[in-house]
């Protein structure tokens, strides 16, 4: 059914899972995708304050804590020279600081670490991140026989900035996805109704 009249077209492929590291200008990809899930997380602070003789307590807005994604990426490259390493040093660039493009920028004391540009598997555009977590684990018996390592999993947490002008942009796509989901679902649940179809 072509509710809404939207006429999605059909694409002959998935997008690659990427990640771009903007400081050191690597674009990060991989043939594999993220195992399980990719957690979007947003915490709301909520302040509850007990009050002598009441039966609840009154609740005060405290604000909202940072989005923050994570997932595990599996990094498998199954050779007997340098197994995985050149893409494992990709990864090892987001937790090092920042250098620039071929390192042409010395690490000192105040350069940043690496922020990532990231959407994949989110539902989100395009946005900024700052790197928190970048953790690899080593399978031990898929090492080549140089010691390289083969197969990889790469834990990776992070924490959106909100300050930059990107943000913007999500800002207003998220208003007006908003009203066009309310829009879709509602059509479908009034069509699913009139029809008696199961819901899926």
């Amino acid at each position: 059914m072509n509710t809404l009249g939207l006429n999605l077209p059909k694409f002959p492929g998935n997008l690659p899972w990427y990640m771009f590291d903007i400081y050191n200008l690597q674009l990060i990809t991989s043939i594999t995708i993220p195992l399980g899930e990719i957690n979007d997380t947003k915490e709301i602070f909520l302040s509850e304050t007990p009050i002598p003789g009441k039966n609840f307590a009154p609740i005060s807005p405290g604000g909202n804590g940072n989005r923050k994604i994570s997932f595990t990426l599996p990094v498998i490259m199954r050779n007997n020279s340098v197994g995985n390493m050149l893409l494992l040093k990709q990864f090892d660039l987001l937790r090092n600081q920042a250098q620039g493009f071929l390192g042409i920028r010395k690490a000192g004391q105040f350069n940043p670490n690496p922020k990532v540009l990231y959407s994949w598997g989110t539902g989100s555009v395009p946005l900024i991140y700052y790197v928190a977590k970048c953790e690899m684990k080593h399978t031990s018996n898929m090492v080549n026989q140089l010691g390289n390592p083969q197969h990889s999993l790469i834990d990776i947490e992070l924490v959106l900035d909100e300050t930059n002008l990107l943000y913007k942009a999500e800002e207003m796509f998220r208003n007006l996805a908003a009203v066009a989901g309310m829009a879709l679902n509602l059509t479908n649940v009034v069509n699913n109704h009139i029809s008696g179809r199961a819901p899926f």
